[in-house]
Order: structure tokens, then sequence, then C-alpha cells
């Protein structure tokens, strides 16, 4: 993730602390309650039913559209439209890409608790294998066929600032569904990693995690099919109506499965495979009747979006996908997703996206800012350095927040200076605003933007 420099250090710290928090200060379990929060309020209805128009509408399938063109007008060098991706890119740009000059040369990186050393830095450059770039590159056109990990650099290796654990990895930028289509840029020296363009991210894949399909344009009449989209948090179709499930066919919120028709009560899709020389094969699956999916993707409506954010809550936190947890922005990302919403990986992006915008910077007062919060729609997200949130709406004269949350501060024990002990969570957890931060301010205090994702 692009702003995983900047928060790495604060993450490891919070993680350290929740490991030697004292009796009595333990974050919740399982259930996503923070401090203050009712059985009720973990509940979408209860936050949907406080809104008359939770089942208006907001955009229909051509508004969607729209929007995704507007976000890719406004970021075009964070989300990309595939459809239009040239089929052939240049030397210049696929160096740049390539990020040699981000290896973290000199700073004091682990994996599994060994140190890396100049040696393996000079490795993993050669990877790279900058020399076979050429002034006119191919681009070739594939599938993921199985969840898989993207990361910065080709390689398994971690890069973590803690000899202890590799929970933040440096190296890890996100995690790719099941079937989500790619364009292949480059290929790694030893073969094992391809370097892809997603619909929001750049990165290196295990090869073996990727089909190639025939043609560009076989390619797109596969992703112009009817579709069947995973709605529930994680979904395992089977190898048979009755059958059991098979792990490397697991897709999470958001994915898209081409969609055959219904089949003794059971959704029938297909699923990319591998063949031995790397083309796309497509296999024929289950999705149980039952299961949370649907064809095509969801109503937009604010009702809509609060029931698929509750149904991560008490999921754990899981950087860039890792372990397949969610981290706050993937958390957003995979909400928005399942309605057709092409939605930006990274906290600092999802701001960015062209919506009905409420500035907060520069506003201190602390009752203009929940006026102008109380303007947001739930469903919105609210954003500060480093994080997002999804807004739920006021309570008690309150506002409240559903997020993937790594720590907040602990405000029993104020230190001299005003900051406060960490409190770890590393969950999907509900909250109010003026819940305490490290450094003794509250959320409300820090909020930079409200982001409504819609036209304005």
């Amino acid at each position: 993730m692009e702003m995983k420099w900047f928060v790495i250090t604060t993450s490891l710290f919070a993680l350290v602390m929740f490991s030697m928090l004292p009796a009595g200060h333990a974050a919740p379990v399982g259930d996503g309650r923070l401090p203050g929060v009712t059985d009720a309020m973990l509940k979408a209805d209860f936050w949907a039913s406080k809104l008359p128009t939770a089942r208006q509408l907001i955009l229909d399938p051509a508004g969607i559209a729209a929007f995704n063109r507007a976000i890719f007008a406004a970021m075009p060098q964070t989300v990309v439209d595939l459809d239009v991706f040239p089929d052939t890119v240049g030397r210049a740009s696929l160096r740049q890409w390539l990020a040699v000059d981000r290896l973290p040369r000199g700073q004091e990186r682990y994996s599994a608790g060994k140190l890396l050393g100049s040696g393996f830095y000079d490795r993993l450059e050669q990877n790279l294998n900058l020399q076979s770039i050429r002034e006119t590159n191919s681009v070739l056109w594939g599938f993921a066929v199985r969840r898989s990990d993207l990361r910065t650099f080709p390689t398994d290796e971690a890069a973590s600032e803690d000899d202890e654990s590799d929970d933040f990895d440096l190296f890890q930028e996100t995690a790719v569904n099941i079937a989500e289509p790619l364009a292949v840029l480059h290929h790694s020296a030893d073969g094992k990693w391809l370097y892809v363009q997603l619909v929001n991210y750049r990165g290196w894949l295990k090869a073996e995690d990727v089909a190639l399909a025939p043609s560009r344009q076989e390619w797109q009449l596969r992703r112009a099919r009817n579709f069947v989209v995973i709605t529930g948090s994680k979904v395992a179709p089977r190898d048979a109506v009755m059958g059991k499930p098979v792990a490397d066919w697991r897709a999470g919120m958001g994915a898209k499965l081409p969609f055959v028709g219904m089949e003794k009560d059971g959704y029938q899709v297909e699923v990319p495979r591998r063949s031995d020389n790397g083309a796309v094969v497509w296999q024929k699956a289950w999705i149980h009747g039952k299961a949370d999916v649907s064809v095509g993707y969801l109503p937009y409506t604010r009702a809509n979006i609060l029931r698929q954010a509750f149904k991560m809550l008490g999921e754990n936190y899981g950087w860039g996908g890792l372990d397949e947890g969610r981290d706050c922005s993937s958390f957003i990302m995979d909400i928005y997703n399942v309605f057709g919403i092409l939605a930006p990986r990274n906290a600092d992006q999802q701001e960015a996206v062209p919506g009905r915008r409420i500035q907060l910077r520069g506003i201190a007062d602390v009752a203009t800012r929940y006026a102008l919060l109380d303007r947001a729609d739930p469903g919105a997200t609210l954003h500060m350095r480093n994080h997002v949130m999804m807004y739920l709406g006021a309570h008690g004269g309150k506002h409240y927040a559903i997020h993937s949350l790594g720590s907040y501060g602990d405000a029993s024990r104020p230190r001299a200076d005003g900051s406060l002990p960490r409190i770890g969570v590393m969950q999907i957890v509900v909250g109010d605003l003026d819940l305490p931060l490290r450094s003794g301010r509250r959320f409300i205090d820090v909020l930079t933007s409200v982001n409504v994702w819609q036209p304005q």
C-alpha cells in the first residue's frame, strides 16, 4: 500500500502495546464492540431505521457507470479503466512502476525474525529483471485463479520493522480475489512472478496464480458475461452441487464469477483455472442457493451499504489483506465493490474519490465539526491521516462509525505530556468519534473530510 511507509511504525507500536496491556485494559474480542456501544448498535438495521431514505436508490446502474467514469477521470494514476488500457507499455513507465528505488536498503527490516541483508536486496533487484525491458513491451491479459497476495517486489519474504512478527509486512500491497481481471506487464528473472495491473493497483503476483486469456478479445468477452457477485464476507464455491468447498476457489466480498444459471438449488458459476502452459481454463463450480451472493450487483442504497459493512463486524484486522483479514481501506473497498463502484485501494485515495465532500480541515471547533458531520449520510467515508472509517449516524448525542481499527488511546492512564497508552483492537468495530487516540486527541478532532460516494 502506498501509505504504508508512513504508518508502519505506528501500527507496529500498537501491536506491541496490545501484547503488553495489563488486565482490565484488553480490547474487545469477537463482537466488534467498543466502549459505549450497545447490543442494538451492532446491527445494520438499527442505523438504517434512523434514515427515512435508507432503501431509496442512490444511483441506478447508468448512474454508477457515470460515477465510475468520473473516478477514472479524476484519478487516472490510481483507478485504471482496463478496457482502454494500452496493448503496450513503454520502457520509462515500466521502470518507474517497478520502483527499484523503493528497495529499503540500509533500513532495518526483518523476515521471520531474520535481518534482511544487502545480499537479499541484490538478489531481489536482479529478480526485477530490469535488463529484459524493451523500448516497447507487449501486455498480456489474464485472471487470478485464486485469492492471492499482491506484493511490492517479487518475493515471499516479508519486510517488517518488528523482529518478532511479520504481521505488518511492508512488501504486502493487497489481496487479489479469484477471477479478478488483470493486465500482465512484466515477469521476474526467475519466472515465478508476474507484474500486473489491476483496476486499482499494480504489483507482483505469483505466476502460478495467474491464467492468461488467448487474446484481449476473449478476455473482454469473458468479463462481459452475466456474473454472480459475492456479497458475503467470504464464500467458497463447491466442486459439485452438494460437494465439498475447494480452498483455492474461496472468494471474498466483491468478487465476480461468471454466472451460467441456477441448477439444483444452487448457482452454477465458472472459475478460472491455470493449465500446464499457463492458459486460462474455465471450470464449472456451484454455490449453494442460500449462500450470500447476488446475481449482478446489489442495488446501491444506504440500507445495503450498512448491511454489507456489518457482515464483517468482529473480523480480524489484516494489513494489506494478510491472513484473509481486512485493513481499514480494504474494508471500504469491498463494500463499494458489491455495487459496481470501482473503489481505490488506499485510504488517502478513497478520500480523493470525486463524491460529495465535506471539508473539515482548518475547523477547530468541535461543535462545528459535528454540525458538518450531520450533513453526511450513513455510508459516507470519514477520513483522517492514514485511516478511513464508515459513518453510521448519531445516537444519544454521539456520532458513530464502523471501521477496521488497530488501536485507540487509554484515557484512564494519561501520561504527563497528555499522550495515552494504546489499547489494541485489531478488529472491525463500532465506536463513537469521541474515542481518544494515543495523542490524547479524539477521532472527531483529527478528521480531515467526509466523502459521500455519489456525484456532487
